[in-house]
């Protein structure tokens, strides 16, 4: 039985929002030692229901896992339902085929969901305070539960093993001042810095090829007052500068506040810069932005952070937005293989899903993978251990953790940063980094300058 299982249905959604192989880990559970990390040459093979499910041991036993997210109360709903739906689904599948393989039993797992209602702090409190008094889960997803993660320090006082996948600085900044203070904490995604170092060079990049063409090395840069929001605003005004653009103008907006965007507009289209950069990052904000600069154009490039991954940002924007930029760190790469098959499973039992519904998965995956080493899950430091070793391969690209700050490691041979331009029909695709690449950068329908001929 699922208990409170996410809803299932697509039609809640509104607004959004691993260093070592299987002997060493076993060998990190029973010392108590944290191994050296990436020691491996290559990763673990990405486990499968089939690989986590074969054995003969017929005694089975039932655990909880636990769903922290923003599932109602502040336009984040639609990030909430496609992880808990997207773990659920693996879960489903590794229960069919008689459940994950473990020490001497078989483990079925069901859920449990804690709302933590807009991300509010005393919601936050409730919902972990909650779900850690239930002596039959062990272990909790997020994709992001709290606008600081400030809950990761109620995790690791209560023991419980914490695997999330958003605000990697705001978890860096907390785990990094007493790593071993947080053994049962861990985050999915790596540093943002890609997010903020990455973009100039490549559009430079992409100028000098003639794929890409401005008018002038200007820029624009709105950020959101949130810590994700302002670090990759600020990273960005730096990147800018040192690849030898101008910043023309910067700004800085409520979260998931602005309805109206005529005010900054403006100002753009006295300026006319040769690139606009949003950081603002909730889908309705960022498609009303879309929307109301798509009246009056300017000759710009336009990127914006996180939003058109969602698919309600190309409802909204009426599949119009072909040409605009964004990029992800720890999402799931598109032209993989595994993760074309997971979104098709999952499109086919929700309906399309957004960054979380193929990370969901890699969640219960990864946790089923420390069950199928053996690992106990109701020993939450040695579950903790386990998963800090694991170096696998998973839809994201290579999973191994930084053993000083507990995030994924970032980098084309570990989780690359993606870039992506919207296409017809509010699809997306890879543009970025070459070894995933779908296609090369197109100019954008609305701008008047035109690469040269090549």
């Amino acid at each position: 039985m699922i208990e409170n299982r996410p809803v299932h249905s697509r039609n809640t959604r509104r607004l959004s929002m691993l260093a070592a192989g299987a002997a060493t880990v076993m060998a990190c559970v029973a010392t108590g030692a944290v191994p050296q990390a990436f020691a491996a040459d290559k990763p673990e093979a990405a486990p499968t229901v089939a690989s986590l499910t074969t054995c003969d041991t017929k005694d089975v036993k039932t655990i909880k896992v636990g769903i922290l997210a923003p599932f109602s109360g502040g336009g984040m709903a639609a990030d909430a339902n496609d992880i808990g739906n997207a773990a659920m689904m693996a879960a489903d599948e590794l229960n069919a085929a008689g459940g994950i393989c473990g020490k001497d039993a078989r483990y079925k797992v069901t859920f449990e969901k804690g709302d933590t209602e807009g991300q509010r702090s005393d919601a936050v409190i409730t919902a972990v305070r909650r779900l850690t008094a239930d002596p039959d889960l062990h272990m909790i997803f997020a994709p992001y539960a709290s606008t600081t993660n400030f809950e990761i320090t109620l995790m690791a006082k209560a023991g419980m093993p914490y695997i999330i996948s958003g605000g990697a600085e705001a978890t860096k900044g907390i785990i990094s001042k007493n790593p071993d203070g947080f053994p049962t904490v861990w985050s999915r995604v790596p540093d943002y810095g890609g997010y903020s170092t990455d973009l100039p060079p490549l559009i430079n990049k992409n100028i000098e090829a003639g794929n890409l063409a401005v008018p002038a090395k200007t820029v624009y840069i709105i950020g959101s007052d949130d810590p994700y929001g302002t670090t990759i605003a600020d990273g960005l005004k730096d990147s800018f500068t040192k690849a030898g653009w101008s910043v023309v103008g910067t700004e800085t907006v409520p979260f998931q506040s602005v309805t109206d965007w005529r005010t900054q507009l403006a100002k753009i289209r006295e300026l006319k810069p040769g690139m606009i950069v949003l950081t603002e990052w909730s889908p309705a904000s960022d498609a009303t932005f879309f929307n109301q600069f798509i009246e009056q154009p300017t000759d710009s490039l336009l990127f914006e952070q996180y939003a058109p991954v969602i698919p309600e940002f190309n409802e909204m924007t009426h599949n119009k937005a072909n040409g605009v930029i964004f990029n992800m760190l720890g999402g799931a790469i598109d032209s993989r293989a595994d993760t074309k098959d997971i979104s098709k499973r999952f499109a086919e039992k929700f309906g399309a899903g957004g960054y979380f519904s193929v990370a969901g998965y890699t969640n219960m995956m990864v946790y089923a993978l420390c069950i199928n080493k053996g690992v106990d899950p109701a020993d939450h430091l040695a579950m903790g251990k386990c998963i800090g070793s694991l170096d696998v391969d998973t839809p994201s690209g290579r999973l191994a953790f930084d053993p000083k700050t507990h995030l994924a490691m970032q980098g084309d041979d570990y989780m690359p940063t993606v870039f992506y331009q919207v296409v017809d029909n509010g699809g997306k695709a890879i543009v970025s980094p070459p070894a995933y690449a779908e296609q090369t950068f197109k100019q954008p329908y609305w701008m008047t300058t035109k690469p040269a001929a090549k």
